[in-house]
């Protein structure tokens, strides 16, 4: 497994990474934007991915609404489609996307066009890259077990972006999802969670939090997991700008590489 970080794509970002000998980039896009600056920075992000060595592992897209009326939009597919493009021009080997949920269709329309829009991805991606699924519910309903038996078992190229904190948000079996779905998991999130009663109370970094991490990673070993485990800084107690945040960002890189054995 290799440990990374959800990141920018400058110059000093790869710098950043190196420095604190973490082994990749992810880059999440979260609004249109975004899938345009990445675009525009294409060229500049292939010169830092081979003067650092540094590679990123994983491009996506939240917060995405291809899904009108239980169909697939042709105009925001290719808008979508052309960030999996880039993905795969800077070497990415995931892509991370979700299906919001029409709520004027049915719920099979859901599904269909679910099944389209995955089943679209991975024609255009034709195998050179991993499509994956996320399994938070920004704008997107095929995050669980009962989602994921329909949608990804008609789609058997379809992988699961995992990351633990939502199943334990949702008050969900995480390790069981992990356990079960451990074959089809393209790549994972390192972030922590903390709830007092029924209430979320914080992301912190992993390691100062209830996820159980030795047995998460039991799990991913014994499902042969090889691929990425990206730490996601999200607590706004924990931000990029103040001191704590980059003691948070070396706190979950110190606790995570403990189970990284291999």
């Amino acid at each position: 497994m290799k440990l990374g970080i959800i990141r920018g794509y400058s110059a000093a970002d790869f710098d950043y990474v190196k420095k604190n000998e973490l082994e990749f980039i992810e880059v999440c896009c979260n609004f249109d934007p975004d899938i345009e600056n990445f675009l525009k920075n294409k060229d500049s992000i292939k010169e830092n991915i081979k003067r650092t060595g540094i590679p990123i592992q994983s491009v996506g897209r939240w917060n995405m609404d291809c899904n009108i009326g239980g169909k697939i939009d042709s105009e925001r597919f290719e808008f979508l489609a052309s960030l999996l493009d880039a993905a795969i021009e800077v070497g990415a080997p995931n892509f991370v996307c979700g299906c919001n949920y029409a709520s004027e269709a049915t719920l099979y329309r859901n599904y269909t066009a679910a099944i389209e829009l995955f089943g679209r991805l991975l024609e255009r991606a034709g195998g050179r890259t991993n499509i994956c699924v996320y399994n938070c519910d920004w704008e997107n309903f095929v995050h669980s077990d009962a989602q994921w038996k329909v949608v990804l078992g008609e789609l058997p190229e379809l992988k699961i972006k995992f990351d633990a904190s939502h199943s334990f948000g949702r008050r969900s079996d995480y390790l069981a999802e992990l356990s079960d779905w451990g074959d089809r998991i393209g790549h994972m999130h390192v972030k922590g969670a903390v709830r007092a009663g029924s209430r979320g109370v914080d992301d912190p970094p992993a390691g100062m939090d209830a996820l159980r991490w030795s047995e998460i990673f039991a799990i991913l070993y014994s499902r042969g997991y090889t691929g990425g485990l990206s730490i996601e800084p999200h607590s706004s107690a924990w931000r990029a700008d103040i001191p704590r945040g980059e003691k948070g960002i070396l706190f979950a890189r110190d606790f995570i590489r403990r189970f990284l054995v291999d």
